[in-house]
């Protein structure tokens, strides 16, 4: 993993991964509460073009992901 705290969803089929060792948790949901989300970046796999979405400061924010 990139920093040790990256969460990377891979589209396609959906694949998602994360540093078991940063985030912990159960029941199908992780966190960890010394982290914040600062930006989340979309990267065309072909293309390499990159989209960069800054989160507000206090990291309050929802990120979903729609299927096709």
């Amino acid at each position: 993993m990139g920093n040790g705290g990256d969460i990377i969803i891979k589209g396609g089929s959906i694949d998602i991964a994360f540093d078991e060792n940063t985030f912990t948790g159960k029941d199908g949901k992780y966190g960890n509460k010394e982290k914040k989300i600062a930006s989340v970046e979309v990267v065309d796999d072909e293309s390499g073009q990159k989209q960069t979405v800054n989160i507000p400061a206090n990291g309050k924010c929802t990120i979903r992901v729609n299927t096709r």
